[in-house]
């Protein structure tokens, strides 16, 4: 049973693994066309990326608005969660469902109506609204693994400080926050990946001049889909998530997690 078991997990990692071992085997193919598997190694179309200005300034602006996305996600998602935990009331619920609804609604929906609502402000294509776009998107996934933190929290060393004549806020910064850090890590990890990999709210987003890296894909999807050079920038995009879970595995520590989720 134990060695069925295995196989079964083998196999479905695999299954999970296939398309970015194709995306990944495609980028090293020495053709002018995507092969798997690939007809030759070569790095030739990720040395191609380097020199490409703007697969470079696609990437630096998602790096930035997703590092920023999952800051102020976090830091918005902080007090909603610890007044969840401290303050029972019936309106937690709604609060809660209306907070995680950019989770549940389909991005394309998302996406159209950021545009109607940020356009009459005058921030429907500006880094602003891009920017509070993915907030908006990224907010849920960091409240969602910060209110794990707060469930697991052992209130009782805030209210023995509280009891020694620690302010409110010291006890906050000493006690409670050191707690819960592994998750605030953890929810500003994966608040950046749905920033980053973000499309749909992108591209409704974007202008000519403010492009994001999954954005730039797509439209060279649609003029030369069989461009190795896309598998090597896709491989760019996983490689970087792949980093952004290993860190977090490596300072979070996963399975404290998942026992406490």
């Amino acid at each position: 049973m134990r060695l069925v078991g295995r196989i079964y997990a083998a196999l479905f990692s695999l299954f999970l693994l296939a398309p970015i071992i194709a995306i990944a085997g495609g980028s090293l193919t020495t053709t002018n066309y995507v092969a798997f598997p690939p007809r030759g190694l070569t790095l030739h179309w990720y040395l191609q990326i380097l020199q490409q200005r703007e697969s470079l300034t696609a990437l630096g602006l998602s790096l930035a608005i997703g590092a920023a996305a999952a800051t102020l996600a976090t830091l918005l998602a902080l007090p909603v969660g610890l007044a969840f935990t401290r303050y029972r009331t019936r309106l937690n619920g709604v609060v809660y469902a209306v907070i995680m609804t950019p989770a549940m609604l389909p991005s394309v929906f998302l996406g159209l109506a950021f545009l109607v609502l940020y356009t009459p402000m005058g921030i429907g294509a500006t880094p602003i609204g891009l920017l509070a776009g993915h907030v908006m998107i990224a907010t849920p996934f960091a409240l969602s693994l910060i209110l794990v933190g707060l469930a697991s929290l052992d209130g009782t060393l805030e209210h023995a400080a509280r009891s020694l004549g620690a302010s409110p806020f010291r006890a906050f910064l000493l006690i409670t926050l050191p707690q819960i850090s592994w998750s605030l890590a953890a929810g500003w990890a994966f608040a950046f990946m749905i920033s980053f990999g973000s499309l749909e709210i992108s591209l409704f987003l974007s202008t000519s001049t403010l492009v994001t890296l999954p954005v730039q894909i797509f439209m060279a999807l649609e003029w030369s889909p069989l461009d190795p050079a896309l598998t090597a920038i896709s491989s760019g995009l996983a490689i970087i998530t792949l980093v952004v879970l290993v860190v977090t595995a490596r300072f979070v520590n996963l399975e404290r997690f998942l026992k406490r989720a």
